[in-house]
């Protein structure tokens, strides 16, 4: 009884070392097919963040531009301060009979997805002294 057991015990490991050596290799296969969309995800998070970064930054600035021109002073330079390094306005416009300022920056590409632009209007009546 024992001797059996004994066999058949080294037949179950000889068939699962079997099975093992012939299932070498494909953790490495998996991986290849998983990598590249684990890759897309990282790079759409990337991409999503630079926008959301970029349209916080641009609704600061047209803010900033619209109170400096309604102060009297220079919106383009007002915008120019607000905006971080790194961003820069692609269009800066005055809107409501130069009241307001309209300002348009492009997000930073990430990869290959498509060129974004963040458009923001602020208007601010003028200050009477």
């Amino acid at each position: 009884m024992r001797r059996a057991r004994a066999a058949l015990t080294e037949r179950w490991v000889a068939s699962v070392s079997r099975r093992r050596e012939s299932e070498r290799g494909s953790a490495a296969i998996e991986m290849l097919g998983v990598l590249p969309v684990v890759a897309l995800v990282v790079l759409g998070l990337l991409q999503g963040i630079a926008a959301v970064y970029t349209t916080q930054a641009t609704n600061q600035a047209v803010r900033d531009g619209a109170r400096a021109l309604s102060l009297g002073y220079s919106a383009e330079v007002a915008v120019d301060r607000s905006l971080p390094s790194g961003l820069h306005p692609a269009r800066i416009t005055y809107v409501d009979g130069g009241q307001g300022v309209r300002l348009e920056v492009q997000v930073p590409r990430i990869a290959f997805f498509p060129q974004l632009t963040v458009d923001r209007t602020a208007v601010m009546p003028r200050a009477t002294p």
